[in-house]
């Protein structure tokens, strides 16, 4: 029995503890990382007004209340420059867009940095701060835009003016629930970087503390089942 523990810890929840970002399709494994988070949908963001467009273009003028700072409750939002000035934008998708956000219709996307229009582009980013400190962080991305790369950090120096950390960087897919996850409350900031001609928009930004339960993917449970299998046979043939 002991031999069976020590090879469930090794195939399955170890190698887990260590999959801290967050790339996923499947229904279940997001379920889990939002049990007992924060998650919000960006429809209701007090004061302000989601722009409504119906094409994803770049060099748009963008309306001053759809622009966030610190309306999110735990986050703060730039798109690099001076936190408070040069913020992503709230957007209403429509028309051909409808469908692309993951609930209802509002996303949250990047803004050009040098004139705050629309920047549905490549090379733009965003800069997320946790003035409380979480260990998770997640978010879908839409289906009809680009992949991401991301880092998330101790802090955040554009907002805290401490040093950054790098704890860990991961890679998100268009259409999918992307972030980390990480045993202790130590991600004070994120980073989200398009890694595509078309940037990229989130939506459902979910927060929250530690998760009790390691979050293994549908393969991961395969692979721990085939190995306990297989010693389960080994012990027969001994005995």
């Amino acid at each position: 029995m002991k031999q069976l523990l020590s090879f469930a810890c090794v195939i399955g929840a170890c190698s887990v503890a260590h999959a801290a970002s967050v790339d996923t399709s499947d229904a279940g494994t997001i379920a889990t990382f939002q049990t007992g988070a924060s998650v919000n949908t960006l429809e209701a963001v007090p004061t302000r007004t989601p722009q409504a467009i119906t094409s994803y273009t770049t060099g748009d003028p963008v309306d001053a209340t759809a622009f966030v700072f610190d309306q999110i409750a735990g986050a703060q939002f730039s798109v690099g420059g001076q936190p408070g000035v040069n913020m992503p934008a709230l957007f209403s998708l429509g028309g051909g867009l409808a469908g692309d956000a993951h609930s209802a219709s509002t996303v949250l996307a990047p803004t050009g940095m040098q004139d705050g229009t629309t920047a549905f582009t490549a090379g733009v980013f965003m800069e997320v701060f946790f003035p409380v400190k979480v260990s998770r962080v997640g978010f879908f991305l839409n289906p009809s835009l680009d992949n991401v790369s991301m880092i998330a950090l101790d802090t955040n120096f554009a907002f805290s003016g401490l040093p950054e950390t790098n704890l860990e960087t991961g890679n998100g897919t268009a259409g999918n629930f992307v972030g980390f996850s990480r045993p202790t409350a130590d991600i004070g900031g994120l980073k989200i970087f398009a890694a595509g001609a078309e940037g990229f928009s989130l939506d459902d930004l979910t927060l929250g503390g530690a998760v009790t339960t390691p979050i293994p993917e549908p393969t991961t449970w395969m692979m721990l089942l085939g190995g306990l299998a297989s010693l389960a046979a080994l012990r027969r043939r001994r005995a």
